[in-house]
């Protein structure tokens, strides 16, 4: 009977535990706490907002292209979706959500953080930095997220042709295998979309033995028929997927580990070299 008895409470408590997890999974603005007083601290530095990834762009405007984008899909009865990688805490989705409360936003982090946890988390930056009040969330679809670490070709677990755009700042600068990402990107993107990257200094490129600037690496990129640019800062990347899906014509200086869960620092250092094709 005791046993009985322990066994019961035992699988109630059980259930009970399961039920919580459950509901606090369940991804609706209503669900989280929005107190923006809350105990978050963001990093100051790393909080970059929609203008400080404008001026980075020039003489592109990031809003100015998702609303062409939006006109057009509007036109063709299609759904806009955009996407960062690197999202952050988020800011700047919001500040697009506010602007374009019908697109579809996607976030990607490398990993959860006591600040950026799950998909609500966006509910609580957009109050905290005066984005939209607690009205404007209620009515507003959240944007989606996925915590994955998209080096050493990491797949996107997304469909071909889904993006109308991708963007990132302060995120290619740590990754090692960039130009295995940048194909990962085109394949996501649909025929004609954009992609922008933000705050990609340098990465060795060679071909006849030299080694090529960043601008010099594009030129040639371009002469071999790919639509990709250096923009006006020297630090931003911008590249158009045209109908076909043609691979980067770079060739890796590593081979990709096969097992790259407990690789040593030195290993993960976002230097790389590539050979121009």
């Amino acid at each position: 009977m005791y046993f009985r008895r322990t066994l019961l409470i035992f699988s109630v408590t059980m259930i009970a535990f399961c039920l919580t997890l459950y509901f606090q999974s369940v991804d609706t603005v209503k669900s989280v706490n929005m107190d923006p007083t809350m105990n978050v601290q963001y990093n100051s530095e790393r909080s970059h907002s929609l203008t400080d990834l404008e001026l980075k762009l020039r003489p592109q405007k990031l809003t100015s292209i998702i609303q062409t984008i939006v006109e057009k899909n509007r036109f063709s009865g299609e759904k806009t979706r955009v996407m960062e990688i690197g999202a952050g805490n988020g800011r700047v989705i919001m500040e697009l959500k506010k602007l374009f409360p019908d697109v579809e936003f996607y976030g990607v982090n490398k990993e959860k953080t006591h600040e950026f946890y799950r998909r609500e988390s966006f509910a609580v930056t957009a109050l905290s930095y005066e984005i939209m009040t607690r009205t404007e969330l209620s009515n507003s679809e959240l944007p989606y997220v996925i915590f994955q670490d998209l080096d050493f070709g990491a797949r996107l677990p997304y469909s071909d042709n889904k993006f109308d755009v991708i963007y990132s700042q302060n995120t290619l600068r740590h990754i090692k295998y960039k130009f295995e990402l940048f194909n990962e990107l085109t394949r996501v993107l649909k025929p004609g979309g954009i992609s922008l990257h933000a705050d990609f200094p340098a990465v060795n490129i060679y071909t006849k033995g030299l080694v090529l600037d960043l601008s010099a690496a594009i030129h040639e990129m371009r002469k071999r028929g790919f639509d990709v640019a250096l923009l006006e800062n020297g630090e931003t990347l911008m590249f158009r997927k045209k109908s076909e899906f043609p691979l980067f014509p770079v060739s890796p200086h590593q081979p990709i580990p096969e097992n790259t869960e407990n690789l040593p620092q030195e290993l993960r250092r976002p230097e790389m070299g590539y050979n121009l094709l």
